[in-house]
């Protein structure tokens, strides 16, 4: 790579570079970072941000004092003293909770905290098979000891994907003594939700990050439903959430980097609406650096076709030659070479180019003596076969098709190649390679694996399918007779069968192991061909059966 930093080119290009680097960042960074930033950007956005909390925080307020006030409402239209009223009651709760657009479902209990009524959204009310005891709930203990409606923190569940839900409940009286208490879920989550439509619909408008926060700093409410239940872990937002400083916008590290935080503090619990944005984004938006942005880059556009005039010459024409002379290479003329004189790190460049089409041609001339075929029978070898067997286990895969796989073995075949000697023996597997080639179809692919062993894939075919076209190669070659001075060649083979059917499991992510799994079915199932007597068709599936 030394050349690269000696050469005259280079140093002009990074002269040219440096100086547009220095227009295009230096001018408008300082200008960013001594101007925009302190006395523009920050200000604005600290004020933005807050506007936007205290907002959001004040609405989030107006929703739950609404909720204190319906419980409020609803409890004192629930009796539970006999059957006729509890019943009357459901129905109350049922239009109250279809009607309402906060409340997603909710529970009455008696004093003893034994369920009277349940009411899911959207089954409705549910009949009770059996006596559900909530008395732990704090929602239900909590106005029991104060006589005060109630509205409580995210209830904690068990399963990670529930969705956060808060529970706003009141005491039920009934001849001025409490009989119970109602409580009506708010789930955070619910599309249709006042609190969910609110929230959503406003950090859709916003840039940044939006989320609700309790007391202790665990988020109750994120766009991100994976960090709901999530401590908040920087010790400045802690600090801020914890102290009674009211609504406030400031600068904070974080991990991310440095951002500006406002907060919004709720007033009829201990929630604080939080809204961050990294100082990355908040520069990013301002519209004075976006015109600062484009200007520069007008100019260093400008400045860039200036530059490519001056060098137009050195580059244009050497690379015209070059591209010419790759499109003919790709072509496939690898005959092509280079001619040039011009700058010393083109002729480099043009250099290394042909050398290259030379290497290629060469390297071109030793692949074309690697054949895909078998040189004595003329089908495929073993090493297409192998490309061509991993297709094929893909392809039945993905399709979810049946592959079928036989594997052949001439009978006695070293016998053949004692009497009659290895020519004639050549001539028996040519015989036998014509006859797989006639009984395949075109999509088949017959090859010789090695020696006197020989395979056919065959596509989209099933085991049943398979067996057919076995016996049908089996009985062919079986009546294959060559002539010779030693008397006439007749021979038989043994077929073994495999197939994707017989695989527990086409793992995708697993072929290799798949396809070594029905290479050794099929042999298995070759073995038991032989050892039944030979020239006979076996299938793996049907050996095993057999044993």
């Amino acid at each position: 790579m030394n050349f690269i930093y000696k050469s005259k080119l280079f140093k002009q290009l990074i002269g040219v570079i440096g100086i547009l680097v220095i227009l295009a960042i230096g001018i408008p960074g300082a200008f960013n970072l001594f101007y925009l930033t302190p006395h523009f950007v920050k200000e604005r956005y600290h004020q933005v941000m807050l506007n936007d909390a205290d907002f959001l925080a004040s609405r989030l307020d107006w929703n739950l004092s609404k909720s204190l006030n319906d419980i409020v409402f609803l409890s004192q239209k629930i009796e539970l003293s006999t059957p006729e009223k509890l019943k009357e009651s459901g129905e109350v709760m049922d239009v109250f909770v279809r009607s309402s657009s906060i409340f997603t479902g909710g529970v009455v209990t008696d004093t003893e905290g034994s369920v009277k009524l349940f009411y899911s959204s959207p089954q409705g009310l549910l009949e009770l098979k059996q006596k559900t005891n909530i008395s732990y709930r704090d929602y239900i203990q909590a106005p029991l000891r104060s006589k005060q409606p109630y509205l409580s923190d995210v209830i904690k569940t068990s399963t990670s994907d529930a969705s956060p839900v808060i529970f706003a409940s009141n005491t039920v009286s009934e001849n001025g003594e409490i009989a119970g208490v109602l409580a009506l879920s708010i789930n955070l989550w619910n599309s249709s939700n006042i609190f969910n439509s609110l929230f959503q619909g406003f950090q859709a408008k916003k840039q940044g990050n939006l989320y609700v926060v309790d007391g202790a700093g665990i988020i109750i409410y994120h766009d991100n439903r994976e960090m709901v239940g999530k401590a908040i872990s920087n010790q400045e937002i802690l600090s801020y959430i914890s102290e009674d400083k009211g609504s406030i916008a400031d600068d904070i590290s974080t991990e991310l980097g440095d951002m500006s935080v406002a907060f919004g503090k709720l007033k009829n619990n201990n929630w604080v609406v939080i809204y961050e944005m990294s100082h990355k984004d908040i520069y990013a938006m301002s519209k004075v650096n976006m015109d600062m942005t484009v200007g520069t880059m007008l100019l260093v556009i400008a400045l860039g076709l200036l530059v490519s005039v001056i060098f137009a010459q050195l580059i244009i024409k050497p690379l015209e030659e070059i591209t010419l002379a790759t499109e003919q290479v790709a072509a496939g003329d690898l005959n092509r070479q280079i001619s040039f004189k011009g700058h010393p790190d083109f002729q480099r460049v043009i250099q290394n180019f042909n050398i290259m089409t030379t290497n290629l041609k060469v390297q071109y001339k030793e692949l074309e003596k690697l054949s895909l075929k078998d040189y004595l029978t003329g089908l495929a070898n073993r090493r297409y076969f192998e490309q061509q067997f991993n297709l094929e286990l893909d392809r039945a895969c993905r399709l979810e098709h049946p592959s079928t796989l036989l594997m052949l073995d001439v009978d006695n075949f070293k016998a053949i190649n004692d009497k009659f000697g290895h020519l004639e023996g050549d001539k028996a597997l040519k015989a036998l390679a014509k006859v797989l080639r006639d009984s395949v179809r075109e999509m088949d692919l017959p090859v010789r694996f090695g020696g006197e062993e020989f395979l056919v894939m065959l596509p989209e075919t099933s085991l049943e399918k398979g067996r057919i076209v076995a016996e049908k190669i089996r009985e062919s070659i079986s009546q294959i007779s060559i002539i010779s001075r030693k008397g006439n060649i007749m021979f038989t083979v043994s077929i073994g069968m495999s197939s994707t059917e017989l695989l527990k499991e086409l793992d995708c992510s697993g072929l290799e192991s798949a396809g070594l799994s029905l290479l050794k079915q099929a042999d298995e199932a070759l073995y038991l061909a032989k050892s039944k007597g030979k020239n006979r068709v076996e299938a793996y599936q049907l050996s095993e059966q057999l044993s």
